[in-house]
């Protein structure tokens, strides 16, 4: 990690000032219309509840990023759901978010927790490496359209599918990724791939995905940069 990132420090929030600030950055991040943003409100009355509200505070910027999560029972066991992570994008790329996650999880040990979830769109590969290889997380759950229509620019108008990642925090994977050991070495090229991806006026586009495959790895191939299509064809 870089210097500036290294400067942020990760807390609890503490003052209603914290609480704003996360309001803020929730429209700066997503471009989300007020009627979608998470009052500073509920995020006090969450916390209270027992919920989790993290905060990256950097010396010249005040609050840069933040890390929400309530209280959940889905699945019959008390836990963390994730619902927000959030970095201003002058230090995006600089382990900002990596820190608050791994924050997260020492305070929910310390609360007695062991399995925090989230939800992530599977088409942002950034996302995906960040949750699965970094951190350890499996997704083992497809939510079709789990938000609807929402008002972010991020989405495009869009259906939100997502992924359901499962961060079992005293798993083998996740302790050595907390340790620094580096993750295994991604998949051989000789994969099974599901998909063929063509070309088309610069756009890549993927034919229907082959379902009779097999094997301890199959590959899918998805956009490098998802955005830039979503812009040039919705």
């Amino acid at each position: 990690l870089d210097s500036p990132a290294m400067d942020v420090l990760i807390r609890p929030a503490q003052e209603r000032k914290d609480y704003d600030a996360c309001v803020d950055l929730q429209r700066e991040v997503w471009g989300l219309a007020d009627l979608e943003v998470t009052s500073a409100i509920q995020l006090l009355a969450t916390v209270h509840a027992g919920g989790m509200l993290l905060v990256a505070e950097s010396p010249g910027d005040g609050v840069v990023g933040f890390c929400y999560a309530f209280a959940a029972l889905r699945g019959g066991s008390p836990h963390l759901h994730s619902d927000m992570l959030a970095v201003r994008g002058s230090l995006r790329g600089r382990g900002v978010g990596l820190r608050l996650k791994w924050a997260q999880r020492e305070e929910a040990l310390r609360r007695g927790l062991r399995l925090v979830t989230w939800t992530f769109d599977p088409m942002r590969v950034a996302n995906a490496r960040l949750n699965l290889r970094r951190l350890g997380a499996v997704a083992r759950e497809l939510l079709p359209d789990f938000y609807g229509t929402t008002t972010s620019a991020l989405h495009h108008g869009l259906a939100t599918d997502r992924l359901l990642a499962s961060w079992e925090l005293d798993a083998p994977r996740v302790v050595d990724r907390w340790k620094g050991e580096a993750p295994a070495p991604g998949h051989p090229g000789e994969a099974p791939v599901l998909n063929d991806v063509a070309w088309h006026d610069g756009l890549p586009v993927s034919g229907p995905p082959r379902l009779d495959l097999d094997g301890e790895a199959l590959l899918l191939e998805v956009p490098v940069d998802w955005d830039a299509v979503c812009r040039r064809d919705p």
